[in-house]
């Protein structure tokens, strides 16, 4: 959501007042702002949704945290996907190519809890896919409730060899999950750069697709 978007800032005030009203909160200016924030990563779709899974399933004034998961499902529920989409971008890519996850957290957990995107592809075999999705959650869930992200590419092996052979030939990377959220995470990362991109789709519970694009 935009709080410069006239439109999308007055129907979540209409939305956010209503739900006020129902639980007998006063909707305070700051408390409004802090909600907004803390929201905004969703599309005003998205929020409206989740004040009305709020209004069925709360008992009490949601915090925005609740909403959060509401939204977008709780660490361990997301922790489950994300999982499913780096052993999906394993198979897929390999450790050959970078790649940049969608989600931050994820991204994180693959180079501070597994030793980074090279390492993560060495060590995961099909023997024990179930004890790297117990760890992979686990740390998803840790990591997210304590704000630990990361932004930006996971290098392959082209791109770690390339380095140290002071090479300059820009290495392609996959996008994981999608796309646009993929390429911001990869802007915010590496803004100076410009690299031509390949991009991985994903569709929750469906295969992953490898497209060309020109980044």
């Amino acid at each position: 959501m935009d709080w410069n978007c006239i439109e999308e800032r007055d129907e979540f005030l209409k939305r956010f007042l209503g739900l006020c009203q129902l639980f007998n909160v006063a909707a305070e200016e700051l408390t409004t702002k802090i909600y907004f924030r803390a929201l905004r990563k969703y599309t005003l779709a998205e929020v409206v949704q989740g004040f009305d899974d709020a209004i069925r399933r709360c008992r009490f004034f949601p915090k925005p945290v609740e909403l959060d998961e509401l939204i977008g499902g709780s660490p361990d529920d997301v922790g489950e996907v994300e999982a499913s989409k780096v052993l999906e971008a394993v198979k897929k890519v390999g450790a050959w190519k970078s790649v940049v996850f969608d989600d931050a957290v994820t991204a994180a957990v693959v180079e501070h809890g597994f030793g980074g995107w090279v390492k993560l592809c060495s060590n995961v075999s099909a023997d024990d896919e179930m004890w790297f999705r117990k760890d992979f959650c686990r740390m998803y869930g840790s990591f997210s409730r304590r704000g630990v992200s990361y932004a930006g590419t996971l290098a392959g092996r082209a791109a770690i060899a390339n380095e140290a052979h002071f090479h300059s030939h820009e290495e392609g990377v996959a996008l994981v999950g999608n796309a646009a959220q993929a390429k911001a995470l990869l802007a915010a990362g590496n803004a100076e750069q410009k690299k031509p991109i390949v991009t991985l789709a994903a569709c929750v519970g469906g295969k992953l697709a490898v497209e060309a694009h020109n980044g």
